[in-house]
């Protein structure tokens, strides 16, 4: 089996900005762009949620048409989603303006209310204008009747945690953690599939089409000492991972391991396989990726799948090039800590 070279899903959002498009080098669209959806397997019901194929095996189809014909081939020991689908979305996030104060629902949740899908998430940031913050998690000292008072009464800023951010730190977002990306952050997005967010505060913004969800909200909102929130991770040292290719482990969570690489132009790597498919997106530069007669060529943004059933394959750095490599669990073994990144 190829790999499955992926296109993305372009989402216009009010708070998106103009970086995307130049950043995947393509044209300028009329409307702000928030999220470029670069590898995705949405359950139907989610509209333009499955991720176009334009090179390598299932050509011209989606990654949803490939997973229900071949899913075991693809997935190997990894386990689908609840809803059978691919087990992971990658995001690009464009924040000129804030993201709405937000929650996902917990797996919990999401079992007991059948339109619901479990989210969890990281957010590894690529670029950062001066000053950005981001708001994650509530202070440890308010309790759930307070938040829903100040909610009620407008003042809830003040209410959230924030801290700035900037270039190489990566944020770990588990469901139930109440959080906002703030302006002017360009972040590449890693999470469970599914696009259930239940939204607390817009800014004022009062959209009709962008309605709060309190009541569900306060079901899932983590308050006190049950929330998780991990000291912004950017230390993990660079390692030789073969020959001229350097990689770093940038998140490491029950749900997908997601590990940096970089090389000099002319370096070439014989891609890994194993018993669940890795998931590879160019974040700088350019690359190759060959395998026997077939080649496809990757621009900043380029994602791709080797499935599990995967043919041996190449990848050459046309450029200076930087990957994120996402590993899937071993359902087997249970964990995400097999190097994706040990190259020949």
């Amino acid at each position: 089996m190829l790999p499955i070279v992926l296109g993305p899903l372009l989402k216009h959002r009010v708070w998106g900005g103009t970086r995307i498009c130049p950043f995947l080098k393509l044209p300028d669209p009329p409307m702000p762009i928030g999220e470029a959806w670069l590898v995705a397997d949405l359950p139907t019901t989610i509209a333009d949620g499955a991720s176009p194929i334009l090179s390598g095996h299932g050509t011209g189809s989606t990654l949803k048409d490939v997973m229900a014909a071949e899913r075991d081939l693809i997935l190997g020991r990894a386990a689908a989603s609840p809803s059978g689908d691919f087990p992971l979305l990658v995001k690009l996030l464009d924040a000129d303006e804030p993201l709405s104060v937000q929650v996902h629902p917990s797996a919990g949740y999401a079992r007991s209310h059948a339109d619901c899908f479990m989210k969890s998430e990281a957010w590894l940031i690529l670029e950062a204008r001066a000053n950005a913050v981001l708001y994650r998690g509530i202070r440890r000292d308010l309790d759930a009747p307070t938040f829903a008072r100040h909610l009620a009464e407008g003042g809830v800023i003040d209410d959230l945690l924030h801290e700035p951010v900037r270039a190489g730190q990566t944020f770990w977002l588990p469901s139930g953690i109440c959080h906002a990306l703030g302006a002017g952050t360009l972040a590449a997005e890693y999470q469970t599939p599914s696009d259930t967010t239940f939204r607390v505060y817009d800014w004022d913004r009062n959209d009709p089409n962008r309605p709060l969800h309190v009541g569900p909200a306060m079901e899932c909102i983590l308050f006190g000492d049950d929330q998780i929130l991990n000291a912004p991770d950017d230390h993990e040292p660079w390692r030789i991972c073969g020959g001229s290719w350097r990689g770093r482990t940038r998140v490491r969570t029950e749900y997908f391991r997601v590990d940096e690489l970089e090389a000099p132009m002319g370096a070439v790597a014989d891609l890994p396989d194993g018993d669940t498919p890795t998931v590879w997106t160019v974040i700088s530069g350019t690359a190759r990726l060959m395998s026997g007669s077939w080649q496809a060529d990757l621009a900043p943004g380029a994602s791709f799948i080797l499935p599990a059933a995967g043919e041996e394959c190449k990848l050459l750095a046309t450029e200076p090039v930087g990957l994120l490599v996402a590993t899937l669990p071993d359902a087997l073994r249970g964990q995400t800590d097999r190097a994706s990144w040990h190259l020949a």
